[in-house]
This record gives C-alpha cells, structure tokens and sequence, in this order.
C-alpha cells in the first residue's frame, strides 16, 4: 500500500491527472500504455464472486462479470438488490479509451407521487414505496458499452442458483426477521421463504423458481433479436422489461396494492452513461457519481481531510476517529441542503467540491469540540452562476477494465405475483418537506444513497470501492480510502476495521432525524471512546454497519489484492494470475 504522499513519485512523466467527466488522460490524447493486469472480483457472496471468475474465465469484460455478479446477489441476497427490481449507481474504467464513466440506473418516483399522501404511510413497508426500478435498463446499457458475451452466458450462474436453490445464509434469516409480518402478509414472498409455513432458517435452502423464468424470458427475448445483433439483442431484453409484460405486471400490482407507478413511467424511462466527479486527493483522482447520488459527501469529507496530516495518527486513534468524524458530517450536511434530481434542483457541484470551499469547511473543524446539528450552510452560490448538473462489489479484468458497483433496492422481500421480481422501497429515502431538494414529486429521482467510488494513478486504476447501508455508504468508503491511503493498511485490514457512524445531519431515510450520536463497533477501545466523549461526542456502541469490498492495485507492481467484509459471513474476494 502507499501513502497520499508518495503518489507523486509512482506518476509517469508525461501524463496528467483529470477531473469531472469521462476525458482521457495524456498530453498526447492517446490512452496511456496499459500494463499487464491480473484479474479479480470481490462480493459479499461467494457464489457471486465464483460466478464473475467465471465469466472473466470465459473471456468476459469486467462489465459482463459485473452483471453475472449482481445477477447471482439478486438471488442469495434479493432483499437488498435485484437486477431486476432496484437501481444502480456504478462507475467503470475503460482501459481501450482510458476513460471513466458513470452508470446511472435509477428510475423516478411515479408519475401518481404525492408527497402529502406518501407522508401519511411513509413509515409503512408496501407498494407505495416503490420507484421505477432502474438496475435493468442500466446493466443493458452498460453491457451496450463494454460488454462482449451474450445475455444467456452472463446470466447462467444466476438462473441456475435461482432453480437450484442457495443455502439461506445468517444474514437472510436476520432479515427475515426483521421483515417477517410483511413476509408473513405478501403471498408471492410467503411462498419463497415460508413454503412450509415456518420461515427459513439458516442451512436452509430458498429456492426462486419464478425468477429464474423471468431471467429465461429475459434471455428468449435477447436472442429472438440476436440476429439483429449484439446491440439490438440487447435492446430487446430491455424493452421486454420497460414496455413488455414485465413491466405490466409491476404496474399491475402497483395499481392494486397503493402504489404511484404507470405505464408510462416504465415507457419512458432510460437508463444513461453519464461522466463522473472528481477530486484531486493529493496526487490521486477519486472518482464518484454525481447528483442524484450521494457520491459527492465522499468526496467532500476527502477534500476536507486532505488538510489534514493524518498519517500522524494512529489509525484507532481518537484523533483520527474525531478528524474524519467531523469532515464526515460537512459532506453529509452539504449533501442535505444541495444535492438532489439535477433535472429538477440546481446542484453546484464545482463549488461543492472545490478546494475553497473544502478550506472553508476545515475551519470549522476544531482538534477539541464537536459539530453539532443543527449545522449551518455555509456554501454561497449564485443559482444563475453554474449548470445543473446495497450491495456492493467490484471486478478488474485482464485488460485493465475495471468496475465499481453498488446496487440496491433498499430493504425489503416484496416480491411482484409470479415474477419472482423482489421491488425496491427507495421512495423512503424521498423528502415531505416542502424547499427540501430531495422532495418528493412525481418523475422526480430520489436523492440515491448508492455511490461506489474508484480512485486512479496516472490514468490506471487503483483502489474499487464501496460500503452499504444508507448514509453509512459514505462513512465507511472515507475510513476505509484513508485506511489505505494515509494508514497503508491493506484492503481486507481496511474493511475488517472497526468503523464509527455520525449522525450529526438529518437521515436520509424515515424519518429523516438527526440525533448528534457518534456509534462505534466493538473494537475501538473504551479508553478512545473516553476520550471522544472528553471533547463532546455523544459516543454509543451500536450494531454493524452494512458491508464492504474492495480491490486495491499497486500502482507500481500491478499487484492485486482484495477485501471481503467479514460482517456479512459470506463474502469473498478471488483474484486471477497476470
């Protein structure tokens, strides 16, 4: 691993760092020489990862992997993402162009949202929480761009898992708990996970037969139009999505049990590849998605922390815990008062993510007191003066493609008739209150809490990374990129470390509360948890928070390493030969 500081010394004469948006890099315009590279994915499911080896094994692209991988999460783990039911945030490295994108695939809330009638059952799991499912339209897209292999291929691993039956993991038991009289009330999900009547229970195993139907259907239509071509084959699979029976079925239901979405929504929408943001951390370019996002407070709290000497510290250290606390807040508290649907809000993301501002707020960053919300905007714009703009896992390729995937559908086990489709509820994630630039209203893309990140070196990928889990994402990517960066741990040291959470800003989920709590995990000493609380934290051991996955490539050797988080028991990080 290597130091912010050292990056300078690794950058090849010749090239230049870039910043928002997919340009190439190099004085000459050409794409940088790319090295050899080996090969890996991570996940937070071992059959997942064991499926994208696979499709890299086939001669698959990191972007075929990628969707072979979220294929297969959305069986082993469909209560937090599904292909077919969520929405995507991911940003993908192409070694050929030596360009960044980013892949937005998240849908609008219904054209039937009514912010007034949502807050009176905003607390309340149902069809009403649901937004137009955009992860279908974004993987098709994506697979467009960078893709090689054909739908049926990709998809395999997935219908075979889904036909086969998994065994249902801890966590899937935790959560069916957690959800169980919803699961208990929805027939389509009573029949998956109480086919006995009793819920299952871990070793069990869950079987999704009608999904893996829909996945052939999805496949049928592909190739029907395979002659057409790859593209068109592609298209295809899309459209039996979004203006076909899928689509119809999901509007069908959302009509019969309080839901906002129509037809029209689903014929409308398209899924896009769209440039990142960026920031220069000190010699290395982070990459994240922008507005609808939530990628900017990452990016905040590194431009903030850049400021900072923090290899100083140890990385358990109170210093270094406060420290990062504290940017941590003033990214999340800009992303409260500024971010939301760019087509609907005005998002000044370069004064956002410039280092003026950045200084600005490292002002207000004290080595012996605490930020407390309520916490001021301090961001100036002039709206006439700029443009408007949870599972996560990771792939590289042997080309030097490299992908950065968070997808989610929030948290739930409703499942559409016999679709075998599990439906996101990220409409709790919207505001009620009216001036909120997240507010709901109808066609509107809610503020998406998703955002993986990538940061490079000279052009050439260097760390893929993610964390689930709301306003942890985030968080834990800050913790987890200085872990690396500034303390030079390595990637599974990085994920396994104890994390902290701030809730210092308004939640993004119901009901939106602030508390002023700094939570810590077992692990981070009582004697550091002493002094936080000395210098006014209100300082709590709660729980875990989401999970992580990373890859990190030595800029020098092209090494690869891996991080699976081992709070989801299951996760694994494989990494191919050069």
């Amino acid at each position: 691993m290597i130091a912010a500081a050292a990056v300078a010394g690794l950058v090849l004469a010749g090239t230049q760092s870039f910043g928002a948006g997919g340009a190439t890099e190099g004085d000459s315009g050409l794409p940088a020489e790319q090295p050899d590279h080996g090969a890996a994915v991570v996940s937070s499911h071992q059959l997942a990862t064991e499926a994208g080896i696979a499709i890299l094994e086939a001669g698959g692209s990191a972007a075929d992997a990628a969707v072979a991988v979220a294929a297969v999460l959305s069986v082993t783990e469909p209560w937090f993402s599904s292909v077919l039911g969520g929405g995507t945030w991911a940003i993908y490295h192409h070694a050929e162009s030596n360009t960044v994108k980013a892949l937005d695939g998240v849908g609008p809330a219904g054209s039937n949202a009514d912010a007034d009638a949502f807050e009176q059952v905003a607390s309340q799991s149902g069809m009403h929480q649901a937004v137009v499912p955009g992860a279908w339209a974004g993987w098709m897209e994506w697979l467009k761009e960078y893709g090689r292999l054909d739908l049926g291929e990709i998809l395999a691993p997935a219908i075979e898992h889904a036909e086969d039956g998994v065994a249902v993991t801890p966590e899937m038991e935790q959560w069916l708990q957690i959800d169980s009289e919803n699961v208990a009330e929805w027939s389509a999900a009573r029949s998956i996970y109480m086919p006995d009547g009793e819920f299952l229970s871990q070793g069990d195993t869950v079987y999704q037969t009608d999904l893996a139907d829909t996945f052939r259907r999805l496949v049928d239509a592909y190739e029907a139009a395979r002659s057409d071509g790859r593209r068109q084959a592609l298209d295809a699979a899309n459209d039996y999505f979004y203006r076909g029976p899928l689509a119809e079925a999901i509007v069908d239901y959302s009509d019969r049990f309080g839901g906002y979405l129509t037809l029209d929504d689903f014929h409308r929408f398209d899924a896009q590849l769209v440039d990142p943001i960026s920031i220069d951390y000190n010699g290395i370019t982070v990459y994240q998605n922008p507005p609808n996002s939530q990628g900017a407070a990452m990016l905040i709290a590194l431009n903030i922390l850049k400021g900072f000497d923090l290899s100083d510290y140890h990385p358990d250290s109170s210093e270094a815990i406060h420290l990062q606390t504290e940017a941590i807040k003033l990214g999340h508290v800009d992303k409260y008062y500024h971010i939301g649907d760019p087509d609907r809000v005005d998002v000044p993301v370069a004064s956002l993510l410039s280092d003026d501002h950045a200084e600005r707020q490292r002002q207000r960053i004290s080595e012996d007191s605490v930020l407390e919300w309520p916490i001021d905007d301090i961001l100036r714009v002039d709206p006439d003066a700029e443009a408007r703009n949870t599972t996560t896992f990771h792939v590289v390729d042997a080309d030097g493609n490299a992908a950065a995937v968070t997808t989610s559908l929030g948290a739930q086990f409703l499942v559409i008739g016999d679709t075998g489709i599990h439906i996101n509820n990220r409409m709790r994630m919207m505001a009620v209150a009216d001036g909120d630039p997240n507010q709901i209203e109808p066609g509107k893309r809610v503020r998406h809490t998703s955002n993986p990140y990538m940061a490079t070196v000279d052009g050439h990928p260097y760390i893929l990374g993610g964390n689930t889990g709301v306003d942890t994402q985030p968080q834990g990517q800050v913790q987890q990129f200085i872990s690396v960066v500034e303390f030079e741990l390595d990637p599974q040291q990085a994920v396994s470390r104890p994390r902290f959470l701030t809730t210092a800003f308004p939640s993004a989920r119901v009901p939106w509360t602030a508390d002023n709590t700094l939570a810590l995990e077992e692990g981070i000493s009582d004697e550091v948890m002493q002094e936080l609380a000395s210098i006014g934290h209100q300082v709590n051991r709660d729980g875990l928070w989401g999970n992580a996955n990373m890859i990190v490539i030595d800029p020098a050797s092209r090494s690869i390493e891996t991080g699976a988080d081992h709070r989801g028991g299951v996760g694994k990080g494989m990494v191919l030969p050069q």
